[in-house]
């Protein structure tokens, strides 16, 4: 053998080892990047959902005094009575962390607490009647009176360790002069925590500070304290609270939040390493087999045979090694010629057939620019990119064929491959289906339209019949029956207010809250939900006009119900929501009539909730399990996320929910759960327990009770 073919397989191996390391770094870069990517847009969904829990729970507590600020200016003299009852309802508003509600007079350069309401079960409920001599108060108090509206207090600390703040806000004669003040105090902990507690991720570590007396901020609370490590995510948001300016420190390890991070990079840098390496041995190995058959037929073709079982097993590999990566990943040579293309990639196009090069791609595959509209040009691609030598990142494209008719929204990262002394070779390209991530933008879009929507009717009606309330107050001699029952309406509003935050809360709560599944008493819970649906209203929260309708009482049987795997908490927003639609959804004058029932299914159990309703018509029962979509709401009203928050409950358990016509009227809602071990062995009620409303109860009692889903 000549010394100067003795290098070449060498060579040629080394070559071979240093495209395929080459190839297997673009891959892995591109997929860490991703999900570093993914992790801090993960990180940036927990800041934005903690100012924006914090941001809202304050304006909640400011329009709760602002509210009792009003009424209280409404009384031409204010006695200790007159406060007792305009602050009768402040302990049930669930003011988490206030302290006390005092009403403050204004004295030659002093402020005097007058009346006073201790919240948090402690006594006197004015410990001070000078708070002049407190500075953050009296700075508080001076700012409110001058600014005419809510301001908000320098967070101090407490003798007894308590971080605290104060918030005030004028009461105004009915002629505009100032009256006094509305004083709240706060304690930080239980404020923070109330606020946003169950809101932020429990790995997240959320720290408020407020400015303190003297400049600088002041940690008020801390929530979900963790000690992440040095490489963990850390973000600072300013949160804009009356005129002071609050702080949210939020720290996590991204290993720790969902969908940041995968053992994707890892895994496809070994198994390119590993094919880099088997394929450079395998060449060299040929290359030296090669150059020995120059000398020896016989010989060299022995070893052909071997060296080409050796192929077969590592093509093999090859296949094996490709399959198992579920991202999508095509390689081009230099002249734009496809030279491999994964499984993944090819379900992901649609095609089980790859196109010859990229100058063919977008038609062979269908591709369009983002407008769906205009196919996507040729020379635009992100291979034909990378092939000059230019780092291509999330280009979004549209595949739409017989495979994907509707189209599919796909983002690919392109790298180039380089040789050593030269230009690019060819490029790496990973493709991802980036559909869902859109949907969900798009529904957080609708999610805000929604809410905007929805409360902006309830606060029109509760500034409309306040102004009411207030005009009949201030009339000679006051309509005592008008305001009340314009007190009455503010009620409602308020009431329907809570009620639909209390659905938007539960629909992101389906979406991202982590499950904690336990054997569940299906029984039970089921009863519990029916005794609540079903339990009239206490009178004192209804007006007089209700109290005269009479409606049928609803009538829920129930059979036997086996134990379930599933979320308690979770489970129970499911059978709330499928009971209360039975309910609501009947026609006016008719009683309700409900039935549950459960039955084996495959793999679990089949839970039926079936009324003689009104029904859902044909062309309406695929979408009505679709976020936002209402069926009759200028007749029932209600949010249109019902049944989109038990279809994503269902499905994070494992189940499915489905809606059909029930024989002889009405609907049946069928779903499906992970059943407990033995849980149909454990049922033991051999009779059948029907749960029914009492009869006497007024239908508008049953009716409010009924919350809109």
């Amino acid at each position: 053998m000549h010394s100067g073919r003795r290098y070449v397989p060498i060579a040629l191996a080394a070559v071979v080892l240093l495209l395929g390391l080459l190839a297997t770094a673009g891959v892995s870069a591109v997929l860490t990047q991703k999900e570093r990517r993914s992790a801090a847009q993960a990180m940036d969904r927990q800041v934005d959902l903690a100012r924006a829990a914090v941001s809202g729970e304050v304006q909640r507590y400011l329009d709760t005094i602002d509210n009792l600020a009003a009424a209280l200016g409404s009384h031409d003299q204010l006695t200790r009575a007159a406060f007792e009852r305009a602050t009768a309802h402040v302990p049930g508003e669930n003011l988490a962390g206030a302290t006390a509600v005092v009403y403050v007079v204004p004295q030659q350069g002093h402020y005097l607490a007058v009346y006073g309401r201790r919240l948090d079960g402690r006594d006197p409920a004015v410990a001070q009647p000078d708070l002049s001599a407190v500075p953050e108060i009296a700075d508080v108090l001076r700012q409110s009176a001058s600014l005419g509206g809510a301001a908000v207090s320098t967070a101090a600390v407490d003798p007894d360790g308590s971080r605290t703040l104060n918030l005030a806000t004028p009461v105004l004669s009915p002629d505009g002069s100032l009256r006094g003040l509305v004083l709240l105090g706060l304690r930080g902990p239980e404020f923070f925590g109330g606020a946003i507690g169950t809101v932020v991720h429990p790995r997240v570590t959320a720290t408020l500070s407020a400015t303190q007396e003297g400049g600088g901020l002041l940690p008020l609370a801390t929530v979900h304290p963790t000690a992440p490590g040095t490489d963990a995510l850390v973000r600072t948001a300013d949160v804009g609270i009356a005129q002071r300016r609050w702080r949210l420190d939020l720290a996590a390890d991204p290993r720790e939040l969902p969908g940041a991070y995968t053992d994707r990079p890892l895994v496809s840098g070994a198994a390119g390493v590993l094919l880099s390496v088997l394929v450079a041995i395998l060449v060299h190995v040929l290359g030296s087999r090669r150059a020995k058959a120059m000398e020896l037929v016989e010989e060299a073709t022995r070893d052909l045979r071997q060296a080409g079982a050796a192929a077969h097993d590592l093509a093999a590999r090859q296949r094996a090694i490709l399959h198992s990566v579920s991202e999508g990943v095509t390689v081009v040579g230099a002249d734009g010629r496809i030279l491999l293309q994964n499984p993944a990639a090819r379900e992901l196009l649609g095609t089980a057939d790859d196109a010859v090069s990229l100058a063919e791609w977008p038609a062979h595959y269908g591709a369009y620019l983002p407008d769906r509209v205009t196919p996507f040009p040729a020379a635009d691609l992100p291979m034909l990119r990378a092939i000059r030598g230019e780092p291509v990142d999330g280009v979004e494209l549209v595949i739409r064929n017989p495979a994907h008719p509707d189209g599919i929204l796909v983002s690919v990262s392109a790298r180039p491959l380089h040789r050593p002394g030269a230009g690019p070779v060819g490029a790496v390209a990973v493709l991802h289906d980036i559909t869902a991530l859109r949907r969900y933008e798009t529904e957080l879009a609708q999610f805000a339209a929604v809410v905007a929507h929805d409360l902006k009717s309830p606060l029109t009606a509760v500034h409309g019949f306040a102004a009411v309330a207030a005009d009949a107050v201030s009339a000679t001699p006051p309509r005592v029956e008008t305001a009340g029952a314009a007190l009455q309406r503010v009620r409602q509003g308020a009431v329907r207010m809570r009620e639909i935050i209390d659905v938007l809360l539960a629909y992101t709560t389906a979406r991202d809250a982590p499950l904690d599944v336990a054997d569940v008493d299906l029984q039970a819970l089921v009863a519990a939900v029916v005794a609540e649906r079903t339990a009239p209203r206490p009178v004192a929260f209804l007006s007089p006009a209700v109290l005269d309708v009479t409606p049928p009482a609803p009538s829920v049987w129930v059979g036997p119900l086996p134990p379930v795997r599933a979320d308690p908490g979770l489970l129970r927003l499911v059978v709330d929501n499928l009971v209360g639609n039975a309910i609501k959804y009947t026609p006016a004058g008719v009683a309700a009539q409900v039935e549950i029932s459960a039955g084996p299914a495959t793999g679990g159990v089949r839970l039926v909730v079936a009324d003689r309703g009104i029904g859902i018509p044909d062309d309406e029962k695929g979408r009505v399990f679709e976020s936002f979509h209402r069926g009759r709401p200028l007749d029932y009203g209600g949010t249109g996320l019902g049944l989109a928050i038990c279809r994503r409950i269902v499905e994070r358990h494992g189940g499915t929910i489905a809606v059909q016509d029930n024989p002889g009227g009405g609907t049946r809602f069928c779903v499906t759960l992970p059943a407990a071990p033995d849980g149909w062995q454990r049922l033991q009620r051999p009779s059948t327990p029907a749960v029914s409303a009492p009869a006497a109860v007024p239908a508008a009692v049953s009716a409010l009770n009924h919350k809109v889903k």
